[in-house]
């Protein structure tokens, strides 16, 4: 299942309450969206179809998406690579933290910095398999929210076969 797909039907929300998928990238409130497609990422590369996620812009400002899944298969994983958009001058954010959870459980914590490079992410979904469940996706500013353009080149879920 890509989740970058299905980012739009997802329930999108900040510390400011709910937010509607796809509004403007000047959104202090936050937002995810599809940019277009191109735009140079902190690796010097650019894809066609991303998810970008901005928390609030706050100290310590988040953005949660939860997808509805109708069932999980045994043996799933939350594959992921994300990075930041490359700014036009030097990079000001001082990274996010993302978590990944499953029906409010959090199964993943890890910190993000602008490295360069884009990084990857594998989740053990096997616990939650056999019905349907809610995962999240959240992306917390960990301190001040500057250039904390968080982009998505991959967010899936996959199973594989024992």
């Amino acid at each position: 299942m890509d989740l970058i797909e299905e980012a739009p039907r997802a329930v999108w929300s900040s510390g400011a309450g709910r937010l509607v998928f796809g509004g403007s990238r000047n959104n202090p409130q936050g937002f995810a969206i599809h940019p277009r497609p191109g735009l140079l990422l902190e690796d010097g590369s650019a894809h066609e179809r991303v998810l970008e996620t901005h928390p609030r812009w706050t100290d310590d400002g988040w953005i949660r998406g939860e997808f509805h899944l109708p069932s999980l298969a045994s043996g799933g994983r939350l594959i992921a690579e994300y990075g930041f958009f490359r700014p036009m001058g030097p990079p000001q954010t001082n990274g996010v933290l993302i978590r990944i959870g499953c029906d409010g459980v959090q199964l993943a914590e890890v910190a993000k910095r602008y490295t360069g490079r884009l990084d990857t992410l594998s989740v053990d979904l096997s616990p939650f398999s056999g019905c349907s469940r809610t995962l999240y996706v959240e992306v917390d500013a960990d301190g001040d929210s500057t250039q904390d353009w968080l982009v998505w080149t991959r967010l899936a879920i996959e199973s594989r076969a024992r």
